[in-house]
């Protein structure tokens, strides 16, 4: 799907140092981008004020199939080792059982717009791929991305997209990502998307967040990938600027997500390991999740 018009930086001054979601200039696609590009700046950052999260109707997942994707074979050993056993113990963990309390069944939306009446379960880890990129260019666009999981899609390198699955895509750091002028690891660290962000479309919606690894360390990486897993789960369609509305599902009535409110970090343990992830809001605290320890199974 074409991305012509152009979007603009909320606070261009400032934009490296908030949680900002970048403005949209026309009806363009809207990026809600993780601004930190390291744990340093992380913990430099003021969250947003508390404010509950609302239902605009949009969709969840209900059984998340995650697949975690290498963009090619530079992404770092470690990275391509230790994401498999981090992704596989996130989908079947406390960590999901938390984001319960944004199931849609039986919930109003608050603009009106009937619920998709899903309830969030636990989900499957569908494995990895290293790619072989037919786009071999060192700086993409958001619609490069999009045409490489579509065209790794179809000759069945990637499994079908349907309304479950959320492709995890991973980029080695001499890659950069660019959102209209905006480089990933300078002014941003990931961001995930939809390549269709006005309704929900069974048939062509993919759904994937984008990873840098930032040369920041694999505790930023696992922080940074949980804050965009958490944030998938809980609103498929990424919210558009200041102003939520369908197919979003839970933001706050600014347009936060449920991980650009909170800085503070949790650890996931597992049999094969513990890792940085990142808390996240929750409506039954009023505020960020307090949980130390998130365990799997």
């Amino acid at each position: 799907m074409s991305i012509s018009k152009r979007l603009l930086a909320a606070g261009a001054a400032t934009a490296a140092l908030t949680w900002a979601v970048s403005v949209n200039a026309g009806p363009a696609k809207n990026y809600h981008l993780f601004r930190p590009t390291s744990l340093q700046a992380v913990a430099k950052q003021a969250p947003p004020p508390a404010s509950d999260m609302n239902y605009y109707g949009g969709p969840v997942f209900s059984d998340v199939k995650v697949m975690t994707v290498m963009w090619n074979s530079h992404v770092r050993r470690q990275t391509q080792n230790k994401i498999p056993l981090f992704t596989a113990a996130l989908v079947d963990s406390t960590y999901v059982d938390q984001l319960t309390e944004y199931n849609t069944k039986g919930v109003q939306a608050i603009n009106g717009h009937p619920s998709t009446n899903q309830t969030i379960h636990r989900g499957t880890y569908l494995g990895q791929v290293v790619l072989t990129p037919h786009i071999k260019r060192k700086v993409l666009r958001d619609e490069d991305i999009q045409r490489e999981l579509e065209y790794q899609i179809s000759i069945g390198v990637l499994p079908p997209n349907d309304f479950n699955t959320l492709y995890m895509v991973y980029f080695p750091a001499n890659i950069t990502i660019e959102i209209d002028g905006q480089a990933s690891c300078v002014v941003f660290g990931a961001y995930h998307f939809a390549t269709d962000d006005k309704k929900r479309d069974k048939q062509h919606n993919i759904f994937y967040s984008v990873e840098p690894e930032c040369n920041s360390g694999f505790d930023y990486l696992t922080f940074a990938s949980s804050h965009e897993f958490a944030e998938a789960m809980t609103d498929n369609v990424p919210t558009p600027l200041v102003n939520p509305a369908y197919p979003q599902a839970w933001n706050d009535s600014t347009g936060y997500e449920i991980g650009d409110k909170c800085s503070t970090n949790g650890t996931l343990t597992s049999l094969a390991g513990s890792w940085n992830v990142t808390q996240v809001y929750l409506n039954s605290l009023h505020g960020c999740g307090t949980t130390v320890t998130y365990t799997s199974p």
